[in-house]
């Protein structure tokens, strides 16, 4: 574990665990896919103040557990999706014997929940895979989404940033630290008169509220044309044509 100072950083070790090869059904490779979400989740974790490495690309998946010892870990974090028959919505396997693994999975379905609400998402006790055995701290192996379904693979595709804002969400909460975005750089600003905050980046998308003129939002993630963003506690997205941007004044001491 990192320290800065003389106070250790807490550390969660990610790994993709899918197949490099596989393709989902819209035709994106899977790992490429993955990649998106961790590279994001990564920064988020990391400005919120969490030393969060990435499995090397050279090391066998099954050696997960093992760096994650070594490194001394607080959080084991895999990624992946998976190819079921009649199979669809988010998965989260964890070590049944494990009390600190099945907290750590119901928070994280607590912030899925809350941050995609459309996509089924389950718990699922998984005692032999090698990462549970091995692993000294609390390890979890998310399976966002059956690769093989159209409606999983294209919000896998389109959605890197509500799952990255969900899982850092979940994995901060765990550390109990606050989770930070990694644009906080920057601000914006509705310009429009009124502004929908929608539940995904379409005109269509269920409208969740509208925001006045001048409203603060927060930046997370951007999705083309739109800006997913957060405000009074609530996530959603907005058209970018509608925001004013600006560098963010730094905070007084």
């Amino acid at each position: 574990m990192e320290k800065r100072g003389n106070t250790a950083l807490p550390s969660v070790l990610l790994s993709s665990c899918g197949n490099e090869a596989a393709e989902h059904s819209n035709g994106a490779n899977e790992a490429d896919v993955i990649s998106a979400v961790l590279s994001l989740l990564q920064d988020y974790l990391q400005v919120s103040g969490l030393n969060a490495p990435m499995r090397p690309a050279k090391v066998p998946g099954a050696m997960v557990a093992s760096i994650a010892n070594r490194q001394r870990a607080g959080l084991l974090f895999c990624l992946k999706s998976y190819s079921k028959k009649d199979a669809q919505g988010v998965e989260i396997c964890f070590h049944p014997a494990s009390e600190k693994s099945r907290r750590a999975a119901q928070l994280l379905e607590q912030h899925l929940n809350v941050a995609v609400p459309t996509k089924q998402v389950r718990l699922a006790p998984a005692p032999q895979l090698p990462d549970f055995r091995m692993a000294k701290c609390p390890a979890l192996q998310l399976r966002l989404g059956n690769r093989d379904h159209p409606d999983d693979a294209q919000w896998m595709l389109q959605c890197t940033g509500v799952i990255a804002h969900a899982l850092a969400g979940a994995i901060c909460e765990w550390f109990e630290i606050p989770c930070k975005s990694p644009f906080a750089a920057m601000q914006a600003s509705v310009v429009a008169p009124s502004l929908a905050l929608r539940r995904g980046p379409a005109a269509k998308s269920e409208q969740l509220r509208v925001l006045a003129r001048g409203a603060k939002l927060t930046l997370l993630h951007r999705e083309g044309d739109w800006q997913y963003v957060e405000i009074d506690g609530k996530c959603g997205y907005v058209p970018r044509r509608h925001l004013k941007f600006a560098k963010a004044k730094a905070e007084k001491k």
